[in-house]
């Protein structure tokens, strides 16, 4: 009987967890975690504390995550290496976003040798991707390309299991391209994600990701496109608004299709709406793609073509969009300032200084605009 309930409980965990219900997937998971423990079935309790973890996590409930996962990251006599090893892939992805750089660089190490261990090297593809993104919060995208490359190679060797779904590993690909300016590249990789098999439902929003990162960087919408790129971006951002969990790189992109076709009050609603508006620099760059309108400037993307440019000839410009430019420049301004201990306290964490390099690029935008 005990079983039969809990089997129960772990199909209402994968439906849960399917459905974006993270929270309830958690629960269902201490649950059964708990029901397993009183029947000496070692397998399951740590199977069960690993998905109670990393729904912990998708809930941002860190703590609750990291303890659930401690346990199930541990070698354990009885479970299965993969639920071990998906332990530690989500730690490792916890300390990318929020500990010391060291942390990340030790749980490399330790899933590294928990793949050895257990025979299991054909999957060391989901921590190149992991030390891939290691590179690319410390603003070292040459690097994080090289190991997405690295991740995306052998993966396709790989055909076992844990492993991410093929888009998960192109989609990095494509953001690294974008950020290194590689027009040429970012098209590959956005047509590669049209045509893989979109294995989940997020496939199909990697997909979207990939179109609107290539928007931004000024290349031709697809032939087939059903609606332009801010029906696409707006698309985006409802499905967005229905989920639980992170997804900050998808709004961002978002986001910035509509700065640049001056949506101001989209951008200014969703920048407000939890797990959407968390990229750091959204609202000043709101304010300051406002104020390059103001003077007259083309609209341009603020990564992509990092360029003040001169303001327009004023005469040129509607007086009304000229009064608002240094209320506009003033609140960019200030937000980009409010960021410089949250970019220190992130430089620390990952031993770098890209993050106030960013935060200084920022301001100096502002002032070439207010000259």
């Amino acid at each position: 009987m005990t079983e039969q309930a809990l089997e129960r409980i772990k199909k209402r965990c994968v439906e849960a967890y399917k459905a974006g219900h993270y929270a309830e997937c958690a629960a269902f998971a201490a649950e059964g975690a708990a029901l397993a423990d009183r029947q000496g079935d070692v397998a399951a309790r740590i199977r069960l504390r690993a998905w109670e973890g990393e729904s912990y996590w998708q809930n941002k409930d860190t703590d609750a995550a990291m303890s659930a996962l401690t346990e199930a990251a541990e070698e354990t006599p009885g479970a299965d290496p993969e639920d071990t090893f998906n332990a530690i892939s989500t730690l490792l992805t916890i300390a990318i976003e929020e500990r010391p750089l060291a942390e990340a660089r030790a749980l490399l190490a330790r899933g590294r040798q928990h793949l050895e261990r257990t025979g299991r090297n054909a999957s060391r593809h989901m921590l190149d991707l992991s030390e891939g993104n290691v590179a690319a919060h410390r603003g070292d995208w040459a690097t994080a390309l090289v190991h997405y490359r690295d991740a995306y190679e052998h993966q396709r060797s790989d055909r076992g299991m844990p492993r991410f779904t093929e888009a998960s590993y192109i989609i990095k690909l494509a953001e690294a391209s974008f950020m290194l300016g590689d027009a040429a590249a970012l098209e590959q990789w956005r047509c590669a994600l049209d045509d893989v098999k979109k294995e989940v439902d997020g496939d199909h929003l990697r997909a979207e990701q990939a179109r609107l990162l290539c928007h931004r960087a000024g290349l031709p919408e697809p032939t087939k496109a059903k609606t332009d790129a801010c029906g696409a971006a707006r698309r985006v951002l409802r499905w967005l608004e229905e989920f639980q969990g992170y997804r900050t790189e998808y709004a961002r992109d978002a986001l910035h299709v509509l700065l640049r076709h001056g949506d101001w009050l989209s951008v200014a609603t969703w920048i407000d709406y939890p797990g959407i508006g968390d990229d750091p620099f959204i609202a000043g760059d709101l304010h300051l793609a406002r104020a390059r309108d103001g003077l007259g400037l083309p609209a341009c993307d603020l990564i992509w073509q990092a360029v003040p440019g001169a303001p327009a000839d004023p005469a040129a410009v509607p007086a009304s969009h000229r009064a608002r430019v240094p209320h506009h420049l003033a609140a960019a301004r200030a937000h980009y300032d409010s960021k410089r201990a949250w970019a220190a306290r992130e430089d620390q964490r990952l031993e770098t200084n890209s993050h106030s390099r960013d935060v200084d690029e920022r301001l100096r935008w502002v002032d070439a605009l207010a000259c």
